[in-house]
């Protein structure tokens, strides 16, 4: 076994040693987006575990420099014991002649808690490498995903209430801002909320208008609404100098994704200050429909972090802004509370 398991495997130990619970699961053990491959060596070394690596290890999406997805641990089928099974992520792979059909599952909570584990199934290594080739944005969605829902619901252990209150009586939504982003600057229409650090600096931004039509959700109304709404809010030190998007160098990202079963409009890219100092890094926004209000809400988080990593800072943005709620979406659950007392 190389360093790295052995370092896991006393993580496990010790979390295991902490357990008093019966027959409860163990917290899981291991860092956020690490994941633990059970594959024999002759099988990793092969195109299976190229396919493997290829997949997790693919860069993490909207980053000015290159970051791994995930980082990788590796054990063989025969290593893989109860002091292992604990890992917070898991892929299981089994290649065998047994099987007719490639196969796919998903799992949580396996053998710990919040645990998310995958098993792939295939009858040879090329049949492997084609299903992790089809399948391997799923699979990798689903790490990613279980990933973020931890750090969401681990964020609701540490929330700025006063930033929440704030932010509720300003704009009716709700929302988990950490503590340690706490200090604000309050417009008509717009809030901002930062860390101010001077190593890993993280920012929350939220603006509303009113809605119009179908087109404010097209990744161009969105990027010029955001230029020009930055453009009045965010100056830069220099004179003439405001926070911007880059479409040169990383060309923004649109994706629609759902949250609380709601629609959002996901732009991911990079910022940078123009016309002013050299400065810049990724950034993240969800824009969707406050229906009872018909107003746009915009967020979005962005990470200044000049020769440090940035990809976890981000991440816990993102974590961040899936947690909001907007209004309509608090008086369904306030309905399901009344409900829930007859």
């Amino acid at each position: 076994m190389n360093n790295k398991l052995l370092i896991l495997l006393s993580l496990v130990l010790i979390a295991n040693g902490c357990n008093t619970g019966g027959n409860t699961l163990p917290t899981v053990s291991g860092s956020k987006y690490e994941i633990l491959v059970v594959m024999d060596l002759p099988q990793w070394k092969a195109n299976a575990g190229r396919a493997v690596v290829k997949l997790l290890d693919s860069d993490i999406e909207g980053l000015p420099q290159s970051e791994p997805n995930m980082k990788i641990n590796r054990c063989n089928k025969s290593e893989f014991n109860d002091m292992l099974k604990p890992a917070r992520n898991i892929l299981l792979t089994d290649i065998s002649a047994k099987y007719t059909k490639p196969k796919v599952i998903y799992t949580t909570n396996k053998w710990a808690q919040p645990q998310s584990v995958v098993y792939i199934q295939a009858s040879n290594d090329s049949i492997f490498e084609s299903t992790v080739k089809q399948y391997g944005a799923n699979i990798l969605d689903f790490f990613l995903r279980t990933e973020r829902e931890r750090q969401t619901e681990f964020n609701k252990s540490i929330v700025n209430a006063n930033a929440k209150k704030e932010i509720e009586t300003k704009f009716g939504i709700q929302i988990d801002i950490i503590t340690g982003i706490n200090k604000s600057i309050k417009k008509k229409d717009f809030y901002w909320i930062t860390n101010d650090n001077a190593t890993i600096r993280q920012d929350i931004v939220i603006y509303s208008y009113p809605y119009v039509d179908k087109k404010t959700f097209t990744k161009e109304f969105i990027l010029a609404k955001r230029d020009s709404v930055m453009k009045i809010n965010i100056p830069g030190e220099q004179e003439g100098s405001y926070l911007g998007t880059e479409y040169k160098y990383y060309p923004p990202t649109f994706k629609e994704v759902y949250v609380n079963n709601g629609y959002s409009a996901e732009i991911r890219g990079l910022w940078k200050m123009k016309n002013g100092n050299a400065m810049g890094g990724p950034f993240i926004s969800h824009t969707r429909l406050d229906e009872i209000n018909q107003r746009v809400i915009t967020i979005e988080g962005f990470v200044f972090a000049p020769g440090t990593k940035k990809g976890n800072a981000i991440r816990q943005l993102e974590a961040i802004i899936y947690s909001a709620k907007l209004p309509q979406e608090i008086n369904a659950l306030k309905e399901l509370s009344v409900v829930g007392k007859k």
